[in-house]
């Protein structure tokens, strides 16, 4: 019994170090997976409409991977809106919110420089979001809007990532207040994906979009989209974000396959971003080394494409 005991001891002890040596290794904020859960515990909540799945928490701030992350009273990065000024709203996952970009340097922000104080740009980009979420969590956010400001235009921008089906299910009490847990379950859950080769997540990304579930799943969420937007009258423009893996030997078209054809469908302004990037070095818009999504330059890029199509009258 008292072996038993010491073991435990010896387990206990060692876990406590364990913690206590990957938050030493990771306080100079650079390990990516870290600040994605820190993201995830600071400044998100479960949502109460299960469609949404999780949502920032109002009036939250942190500083993450360097940078301060400010959620205002609608939940969404970026100042408060201001009441009765035309808006331009984008709609995402982190590709959108400008993960690890400051506030100036997303496509958010680059855009309201870009459009003048006429109107705003408003920033409904939340992390770790499918498309069908992207489109619930954005019609909440229009509810909550109500008649404060009108929305003129919806950008809508999904990334290669959303199309996949969000995983069901809780990650556990211990990961969620556990650094060391949460690298352990992360890595565990990429090595036993079954996709860790860059083969085999162009092949898990295909079936999600241009299979018979993944388009069916994502038509829905396209239809509820169009019917909500046409009743109050806002435009939409869809804006395919590129897989920022690689722009060189690029294996998303499908992707865009699949975006363009259901904005076609609904008579919606469809823009492909990849040709701004083609055959360039994928990493020089990265916002750290291993961590793909854009920095301020490729937000750059972006806006420059977009904001003439913003302050241009719809097609």
């Amino acid at each position: 019994m008292r072996a038993l005991v010491l073991v435990l001891v010896g387990i206990i002890f060692g876990c406590l170090a364990g913690e206590g040596l990957v938050r030493l290794g990771t306080a100079n904020q650079k390990n990516y997976v870290i600040e994605m859960w820190r993201y995830a515990k600071l400044l998100k909540r479960p949502s109460d409409d299960p469609a949404i799945g999780h949502e920032h928490v109002p009036g939250a701030s942190a500083r993450l991977q360097g940078v301060e992350v400010s959620i205002n009273s609608l939940g969404l990065r970026g100042p408060e809106p201001v009441p009765g000024r035309p808006a331009v709203v984008l709609a995402g996952d982190s590709m959108t919110l400008g993960w690890g970009v400051a506030e100036s340097g997303t496509l958010a922000g680059q855009l309201a420089r870009r459009l003048g104080d006429d109107v705003q740009v408003v920033n409904a980009g939340v992390g770790n979001m499918t498309v069908p979420q992207i489109v619930a969590h954005w019609l909440e956010i229009r509810r909550r809007i109500g008649d404060a400001f009108p929305v003129r235009t919806l950008v809508l921008l999904p990334s290669s990532r959303a199309g996949l089906p969000q995983p069901a299910g809780d990650a556990g009490w211990l990961v969620r207040h556990s650094e060391l847990a949460a690298l352990i379950a992360t890595f565990w859950a990429q090595a036993t994906s079954g996709a860790a080769g860059r083969d085999e997540m162009v092949a898990a990304y295909r079936t999600a979009w241009t299979g018979p579930e993944g388009q069916a799943r994502i038509a829905q969420a396209f239809d509820r989209l169009a019917a909500e937007t046409r009743a109050d009258g806002i435009r939409v423009i869809v804006a395919q974000m590129p897989d920022t893996n690689d722009f060189r030997d690029y294996a998303f078209g499908f992707v865009t396959g699949t975006t363009g054809r259901e904005a076609a469908a609904h008579g919606w302004d469809f823009v492909d971003l990849y040709p701004l990037f083609a055959g360039e070095t994928a990493a020089d818009f990265w916002t750290m080394p291993g961590d793909i999504h854009p920095n301020a330059a490729a937000y750059a890029r972006i806006a420059d494409r977009l904001a003439p199509l913003l302050a241009a009258p719809a097609s």
